[in-house]
């Protein structure tokens, strides 16, 4: 007996048992059932692709269509409500509060308020004009005065958007947006106001749709379309995830567990490695794991490091915030001094964060880098600080002590030719003095410029740098009140040449009428003020912006200059805020953490 099925013969005598043809027949039907499954799923990963598009085209139609009728609806109801304005009630107004008791104001102002009181839908109404400038402003809108989202007439609307500006501009009737202001998201409809004698543009009635409602009104559109092919997608993804699942199940496993073993073995090489410090946490800030390098950075071992929360521990307000963002789902980044809650280790730190993700896209923890750039921030500032001290130091010796040098020349030769005329011979000679001394004055700034931040920063008494710095100058004639000053101040070792510069401008600056000078100090919010006030002359209001500036220093010396780069090295500034003929006030502000008050003897 014969057999014979796609193309396989099979035979066997009458005597065989009849198991061997059902088993021969069982193994063909499997081979066919396996190829029509085969086709079956390329016929089914077809049908999601065309479900797919076919549900994007006709919810991107439902959208389109909707869209449109929501503007058309839009337009229909501005257009309605624009013909109901007055034109000669909108020519009547001004643009100003002048507007708020004129009757063709109040008119439009309850016609404005009766629009959106007749329909919820609509948020705001009101009409606008523009300027000459081309500023554009409200005239009435349609918020009662107590009202957070009232605008007065004439109140300038900065934030015009593209259609607000077309409608001016073309006298096109518009819709547009949605648009973001300052009252929130709108859609909204513009219709151009024009003069029923001359066609002029008198204005612009608009009105706003809240945002809301339309994505709103959008997505109930869209939502049967979507809905049905989300629907069709998830019965047939269903299906075939179902029939796949397990052919593909130990494929994957065995891959996976490859993968992860490859995987592991590269990270644990890195990780041991890495001349950079690496941290992962887990979902909640628990520090995971760390390597060497991070542990050297904090000053502690490893050991020591697992467990810690960077949540609830982590002292530094910048490092906690970019572990926030990574734990949020997005990358981390500091850069910043810290010091280690665990040894008090300082040190400047870059680190650079990515979240980790689970294959829903749920974050579980965070990895992270970290790389101390302490020595090469401090040779940054220290090259930095160095170049600005020597552009200037170069441009006093180059140029202003080369210009004295030059004008003291001309005065010794001016000199040599007055021989015989005593008076002019001693103008020459008074004024050559003056050269030198002007050269001895920028000589000495460069000598304290130059030993400026050279020591680090100590705490110094307060009161006992102004009475030194008094105790060097000519101040028999001048009353010195000093009040308040029991500080001390964390300070470059130059500080106190700040209040001898500042009593030398007095004596030289003053004027003849100058009789005292008031120093006192007070805390404030953010700090100590410390004000230095005199009863002379004053700095006119043109020199106050430059008076720090080394480019201006002329011939009236460096002080000011030195002052100011003496308080920058420890973050404290100096500004002027007298009135020019009664005198300077100085005001020295120095911030929180760089003052202490003074301790009691004992």
């Amino acid at each position: 007996m014969q057999v014979a099925k796609k193309g396989i013969t099979i035979g066997f005598k009458k005597t065989a048992k009849p198991i061997e043809f059902y088993k021969v027949c069982w193994e063909v039907t499997i081979t066919e059932s396996l190829a029509m499954f085969r086709d079956l799923r390329r016929w089914l990963k077809l049908l999601l692709i065309i479900i797919f598009a076919g549900g994007v085209v006709l919810t991107a139609w439902s959208l389109y269509e909707e869209d449109g009728r929501l503007r058309h609806d839009l337009f229909v109801k501005a257009k309605i409500a624009a013909n109901g304005i007055p034109p000669a009630q909108v020519q009547a107004l001004q643009g100003s509060d002048a507007d708020l008791t004129s009757p063709e104001y109040l008119a439009l102002k309850r016609l404005m308020e009766g629009i959106t009181a007749s329909d919820e839908k609509v948020r705001f109404a009101y009409i606008m004009g523009q300027r000459d400038d081309g500023t554009i402003f409200f005239f009435v809108d349609s918020e009662p005065p107590e009202s957070e989202d009232y605008s007065p007439p004439g109140q300038e609307y900065g934030e015009a958007t593209e259609v607000v500006i077309n409608s001016f501009a073309f006298q096109k009737e518009l819709t547009g947006g949605p648009d973001s202001d300052r009252w929130g998201t709108w859609v909204s409809a513009m219709i151009p106001l024009l003069d029923p004698d001359t066609g002029k543009l008198i204005g612009v009635y608009g009105m706003d749709l809240d945002a809301r409602y339309w994505y709103l009104s959008l997505f109930l559109a869209a939502a049967p379309v979507l809905l049905g092919t989300l629907l069709f997608l998830f019965l047939v993804m269903t299906f075939l995830y179902i029939s796949e699942q397990k052919q593909r199940e130990t494929d994957i496993l065995d891959e996976s567990r490859r993968a992860i073993q490859a995987s592991e073995e590269r990270y644990r090489l890195i990780f041991n490695s890495s001349p950079l410090g690496i941290v992962q946490i887990d979902r909640e800030g628990i520090i995971l794991a760390v390597n060497r390098k991070f542990a050297d950075f904090m000053g502690v071992s490893v050991e020591k490091l697992i467990g810690f929360s960077t949540l609830s521990e982590l002292m530094n307000p910048g490092l906690r915030a970019a572990v926030q963002e990574m734990l949020r789902g997005k990358q981390g980044y500091f850069e910043g001094e810290y010091t280690s809650v665990l040894s008090e280790k300082h040190s400047i730190l870059r680190m650079l964060g990515e979240p980790l993700l689970n294959d829903e896209g749920k974050v579980y923890g965070a990895i992270s880098i970290f790389e101390d750039i302490t020595e090469r921030k401090k040779t940054e500032e220290a090259l930095f600080k160095a170049n600005i001290k020597l552009n200037l130091l170069n441009s006093i010796t180059r140029h202003d002590i080369l210009n004295q040098l030059l004008a003291l020349k001309g005065f010794l030769e001016l000199s040599h030719d007055h021989r015989s005329n005593p008076e002019k011979l001693d103008n020459c000679l008074s004024r050559a003095v003056q050269a030198a001394n002007t050269i001895e004055r920028q000589i000495g700034f460069t000598k304290d410029y130059q030993d400026m931040g050279v020591k680090a920063a100590i705490w110094q008494d307060l009161e006992e740098n102004l009475i030194k710095a008094k105790g060097g100058l000519p101040v028999e004639r001048i009353t010195i009140d000093i009040k308040d000053t029991n500080y001390e101040i964390f300070a470059d070792p130059l500080f106190e040449k700040v209040f001898y510069n500042l009593i030398d401008n007095t004596l030289k600056h003053g004027g003849d009428h100058v009789t005292a000078i008031r120093i006192s100090a007070r805390e404030t919010g953010e700090g100590l003020e410390i004000l230095y006030q005199d009863d002379g002359a004053g700095i006119p209001d043109s020199k106050k912006k430059t008076l720090f500036d080394p480019v201006h220093a002329g011939q009236k010396g460096f002080g000011m200059v030195l002052t100011a780069q003496i308080l920058a090295i420890t973050g404290i500034t100096i500004i002027e805020t007298g009135i020019f003929g009664k005198g300077v006030q100085f005001e020295i502000r120095i911030p929180r953490g760089g003052y202490r008050r003074k301790k009691s003897p004992g």
